[in-house]
């Protein structure tokens, strides 16, 4: 005869287990939730790889993507929502092995951006060089993102050449956006590989602040 108290303790057993096993599951889930969905989402999602040229690999880069005020045909404000940007040595991109250089990833609000400018940084000791690479223009390197929308926009090639940081298209693979993605599990559908066109922009050069070197439209 099994002993009641011992019936209670097995079923006990049993619903901590099923309780454990829900709260794993609800984890899975939140965690899966915070994936972009394609065809879903009201805002886009922008994948880019970012890889310092072989010439010059001791800078920090940074590309400056600004969303454009197609009415006005000039960059929107710069803020936070109106911006994306990729950067090399940063602790939050993806790195695929085989694959040159990192893929930043990020959210974005909908819309046409452009390239306003690429910034490096050489640490030398306690003295920072900068470069600055704010494209005048008017031509500039230019992509839509839609809503619900996933975009890879390539391998990017950063540089500087005599005194300016610059940046080029090197590579445009789907199987590098594949790869990515897998890397990184951050969306839930599939992207679309997205080219650059140039459009013109105007450009008036400005300092970001006064306590930076850096220059953006």
């Amino acid at each position: 005869m099994v002993c009641p108290l011992l019936q209670g303790l097995g079923k006990m057993r049993l619903l901590w287990a099923i309780l454990g096993a829900l709260l794993v599951a609800q984890c899975a889930t939140s965690e899966e939730d915070k994936r972009f969905r394609v065809g879903d989402s009201p805002r886009g999602f922008i994948i880019m790889g970012v890889a310092e040229s072989g010439a010059n690999t001791a800078p920090d880069y940074t590309m400056l993507w600004r969303r454009v005020d197609t009415s006005a045909g000039a960059f929107a404000r710069y803020d936070d929502a109106n911006k994306f940007e990729p950067r090399t040595h940063s602790g939050d991109s993806v790195r695929v092995r085989g694959i040159p250089g990192e893929f930043a990833m990020a959210e974005v609000d909908p819309g046409v951006y452009a390239l306003d400018s690429v910034f490096a940084v050489i640490r030398d000791q306690n003295v920072n060089y900068s470069a600055n690479g704010v494209i005048v223009g008017p031509q500039r390197p230019t992509f839509e993102v839609r809503p619900g929308e996933a975009v890879y926009l390539g391998i990017w090639e950063l540089n500087i050449v005599d005194t300016t940081a610059v940046g080029r298209l090197w590579r445009l693979d789907p199987a590098d956006m594949r790869a990515a993605l897998h890397q990184a599990n951050a969306v839930v559908g599939d992207a679309r590989v997205r080219e650059t066109h140039m459009s013109p922009l105007p450009c008036v050069p400005r300092r970001l602040n006064a306590n930076s070197q850096r220059q953006v439209c």
